[in-house]
């Protein structure tokens, strides 16, 4: 049976458990027939395979209690003891301008349609157009997960509104996530144990990671008497937060900001937002974070082979490999690219030839910013994010 002991869980296997139960009975009865196929035989194949299953219960349930081994529910209640809680999927969020006639109101729930994946989109509050015909507003996909939409391709108007004649995306989406799978989890648990602590830059980011509908977050402090290579001012953080929402972010700063730390509010970053709020306490405080800027990252696959696989499914491997690691084996990086993380089309083999390698090769990958480049290395500033989408991977067979 299976034995806990100072040194960890031991049970028997199948096999071990017919060896010792056909030895057992053979010391009663040299001549007892217990060929696996005769009713004595076939019993002790059932017993054995009992006493297994029970050893294997009892190995799952040790193993269940510590955090690098457990899965599923068993690691949601490890992780709630310190406070944190799976991360639910979240939804790709974009901008959209309209075009019409001034004053039209455009309400809150308008849906858009993407020209490409045909799902829908709905803006995230009310807008008015303005003087100049146009307005801006985000929207958010109605379907979870990593949907995409390139520029350009969220124009069709689902919603049909008076004096509304044409919608745009001029930039790309911020990608949504599936359900965080045990690996995330556990690496997100493992980071988050600082949450509850006293250095500024930890426990901020453990609050900010575990935000509902944050993806990922980047905090870069400069504490020397001058402005730092990335134009953080003196005496600061700069905070960079991928979804989640405004309010929230800012809660979750103001909560584990410490005295006399600047937050960057008159810096030129782009996609700056700066609130005043107050502290758990009660006392003023103004908060500045900036949202990362998105940098479609684009890509073609060269693949030797005499057969023709499923390339959506290859272009799905890589932009899930991109987003959250690859959570199949062991040694291999279980985090997507960060905020700040030039991409290097040498990590994107991985997802590649886990899918073809029984029946072919990686010829090459090449990546770009468009279509038209065509390098092994994207650079990505400290405040962008190289985001991947299917319809900008490209398959090809040579």
């Amino acid at each position: 049976m299976a034995e806990i002991t100072r040194n960890g869980a031991k049970g028997q296997t199948l096999n071990e458990y017919l060896t010792v139960m056909r030895q057992r009975y053979l010391a009663i009865d040299d001549g007892w027939n217990i060929n696996p196929e005769s009713p004595d035989g076939l019993a002790i194949a059932a017993w054995c395979e009992a006493l297994a299953n029970l050893d294997e219960g009892v190995i799952a349930a040790y193993h269940s209690a510590d955090p690098n081994s457990a899965a599923g529910q068993q690691l949601d209640r490890i992780a709630a003891f310190a406070g944190i809680k799976r991360n639910k999927a979240t939804f790709s969020t974009s901008t959209v301008i309209f075009k019409g006639v001034p004053a039209t109101l455009i309400p809150f729930g308008t849906l858009v349609r993407n020209k490409i994946t045909n799902t829908l989109w709905a803006t995230d509050n009310n807008v008015t157009i303005d003087a100049g015909g146009s307005a801006t507003v985000n929207v958010t996909c109605t379907t979870s997960g990593s949907q995409t939409a390139n520029v350009g391709a969220l124009t069709i108007i689902a919603t049909p509104i008076g004096g509304i004649t044409a919608v745009n995306n001029e930039t790309s989406e911020s990608p949504g996530r599936d359900i965080e799978s045990d690996n995330a989890f556990r690496i997100r648990r493992n980071e988050s144990v600082a949450l509850p602590g006293s250095n500024q830059v930890d426990n901020m980011y453990a609050a900010l990671v575990n935000i509902d509908s944050v993806k990922q977050a980047r905090i870069y402090e400069n504490d020397n008497g001058q402005v730092d290579e990335n134009g953080v001012k003196e005496h600061s953080m700069a905070i960079f937060v991928d979804g989640g929402s405004v309010n929230d972010i800012i809660n979750a700063i103001a909560a584990k900001k410490n005295p006399g730390c600047g937050l960057n509010k008159y810096n030129t970053f782009p996609n700056k937002i700066t609130e005043d709020t107050k502290t758990p306490l009660g006392n003023p405080v103004s908060v500045t974070f900036f949202r990362p800027e998105l940098v479609p990252i684009y890509v073609r696959v060269e693949i030797s082979s005499n057969n023709k696989f499923d390339d959506e499914n290859i272009k799905r491997a890589i932009v899930h490999y991109t987003t959250y690691g690859f959570d199949e084996t062991k040694g291999f990086s279980k985090l997507g690219f960060r905020i700040g993380e030039s991409v290097g089309a040498g990590r994107i083999f991985t997802p590649v030839n886990y899918i073809i390698a029984d029946n072919g090769f990686v010829n090459s990958i090449t990546i770009g910013k468009s279509w038209d480049e065509t390098r092994g290395v994207v650079n990505v500033k400290f405040n962008q994010l190289g985001v991947f989408a299917t319809e900008n991977i490209e398959v090809v067979y040579v």
